[in-house]
């Protein structure tokens, strides 16, 4: 997974205390209520990212979906991470379209139109996945797959990267906002 920066979120730490303090007769209260405020804010949030995401490229929203991992909090490890891989993503994942004179069409962006990409063509690898790619070296004595390379557009970690920032001060609001919702949750099972 991506060793990229993560989103930090800071929190009120008064409110923390004054949780801490309120749940201490109920068992691992705090840390009950801190790793479910967490999970719920990782799930809101990357669905937020996603959202983020499919504004600055094309691509399907279960797809960027699945590419959001989230690692979640536990009563034990109290922090959690919206993950994602560094691999670019294959251009045949935005929208493509094969022309009548055997040229491709890519829309990588969410506005505008495809963009021609003369030369580029279809392989399929021997797992079954279709990419585009275009022949970099020509003449005798290539093999089949010599000379190609097969092309990417951005990856969700580097978009990722661009829209984190934005998602940081409504993610610690939601996060404390939940925290309390959490906290007032159990004292009400007691």
């Amino acid at each position: 997974m991506s060793q990229l920066a993560p989103i930090k979120i800071t929190v009120d730490k008064q409110a923390i205390r004054r949780i801490e303090s309120d749940l201490l007769h109920i068992k691992n209260g705090a840390p009950r209520a801190m790793s479910l405020a967490i999970n719920h804010t990782l799930g809101v949030t990357r669905t937020e990212a996603s959202k983020e995401i499919r504004k600055q490229v094309k691509l399907k929203a279960g797809y960027v979906r699945d590419k959001l991992k989230i690692k979640r909090a536990t009563v034990n490890r109290l922090n959690g991470a919206i993950q994602t891989p560094t691999r670019g993503t294959l251009l045949t994942r935005y929208p493509h379209t094969r022309y009548k004179n055997s040229d491709m069409g890519v829309q990588v962006k969410p506005t505008g139109g495809k963009k021609r990409m003369p030369g580029a063509f279809f392989i399929r690898f021997a797992n079954g996945v279709q990419v585009i790619a275009v022949r970099t070296e020509h003449g005798p004595g290539l093999g089949r797959s010599e000379g190609l390379k097969v092309l990417y557009g951005p990856s969700t970690s580097q978009v990722f990267t661009d829209v984190k920032d934005d998602l940081q001060a409504p993610s610690g609001n939601r996060l404390m906002q939940r925290l309390g919702y959490e906290a007032d949750r159990l004292l009400k099972r007691q």
